[in-house]
């Protein structure tokens, strides 16, 4: 009689476990949410070439994290070979896979992009890379660490990324072999929850609507991501706060916070079209130590068209406190 208690927790955890097991099975099989690569091979003209090169090094940023940086000049430009991939990071796991003190949970390799065969992407065909580029999964079917930012990426419109991807095929082949990304349990398994098939055509914004063209820009350059708080519960941008900065970032020289970009007066109130868009034009050296974590080597490259798109539709937004309060 005294054992029956002990004996019941026992079964009861023992049928926990199964569940769990039964449940990770599951979820292993089914996710991630995966659709087929399309099938299309893009012809490159000289107006697609141009476009891809500018979107790949200019607005994307792609060489910022599949090339080694200089970390020692200002916004840590890519150094080349470009595109041949960067060394790999890795952080101190927690029992439940988690990173500690907000690392990478596990070993995140930053894979050669070049047209090498073995090492790159040579062999990849063009609708396998646009799956990876807008959806976040490989060539062998499996969900991409997401510091690619596939789920910004998937905004990008059906012409620029084939634009970007006939690009891609330019660079010069670097044999570069990287260790494949490793993440820990489970935190490896809930990334799979993230990738999501794009089935509709994404067309192209109007260029000629300068808001809604740069309301895209500032999606797939990632500003939005960057200045917009996210929940501390999902990680995820909390609208409230879109584009009014206060997100945290660790620099060479500490922490700091993201600028607020609304046109509110502790952020972009009284910055005139000219002055946003110099501060893109800066020369090394102009640039402070808080703020190197832009890369504004990649961002300097946009047209001043361009950058007048996204300073009109980001004035066009409703003026916000920096990060939700007066003052961080």
């Amino acid at each position: 009689m005294n054992n029956s208690p002990i004996k019941y927790v026992l079964r009861l955890l023992g049928l926990v476990a199964v569940m769990l097991f039964i449940s990770f099975a599951v979820l292993k099989i089914i996710l991630p949410q995966i659709a087929e690569p399309k099938v299309f091979k893009i012809v490159s003209t000289p107006d697609v070439m141009e476009r891809g090169e500018y979107l790949f090094n200019s607005v994307l940023g792609c060489p910022v994290c599949h090339s080694e940086r200089d970390w020692s000049a200002i916004g840590a430009p890519p150094m080349p070979p470009i595109g041949a991939g960067r060394s790999c990071r890795e952080s101190d796991q927690s029992p439940l896979g988690l990173a500690e003190g907000g690392g990478f949970p596990g070993t995140i390799c930053f894979r050669n992009i070049t047209s090498d065969d073995a090492t790159g992407v040579g062999e990849w065909t063009d609708g396998e890379l646009m799956r990876a580029i807008r959806e976040g999964i490989d060539r062998d079917d499996n969900a991409m660490f997401p510091i690619m930012p596939y789920f910004i990426y998937a905004a990008l419109s059906d012409a620029d990324t084939k634009a970007v991807i006939a690009y891609l095929r330019t660079l010069p082949p670097v044999d570069h072999p990287l260790p494949e990304t490793d993440i820990n349990f489970p935190v490896g398994l809930a990334i799979s929850l993230i990738p999501m098939p794009v089935r509709d055509v994404v067309n192209h914004p109007d260029q000629a609507d300068g808001i809604k063209y740069g309301e895209y820009l500032a999606k797939v350059a990632r500003c939005q991501f960057c200045h917009t708080r996210r929940n501390s519960r999902n990680r995820l941008p909390d609208m409230a706060y879109e584009f009014s900065g206060g997100v945290k970032f660790q620099g060479r020289e500490g922490y700091f916070y993201s600028t607020n970009l609304t046109p509110h007066e502790t952020g972009l109130g009284d910055v005139s079209l000219e002055e946003f868009i110099q501060l893109f034009r800066r020369k090394p050296g102009q640039a402070t130590g808080e703020i190197d974590i832009m890369p504004w080597a990649n961002f300097s490259g946009m047209t001043d068209a361009d950058l007048g798109a996204i300073y009109g539709y980001l004035q066009s937004l409703p003026p916000k406190p920096t990060g939700g309060i007066e003052e961080l």
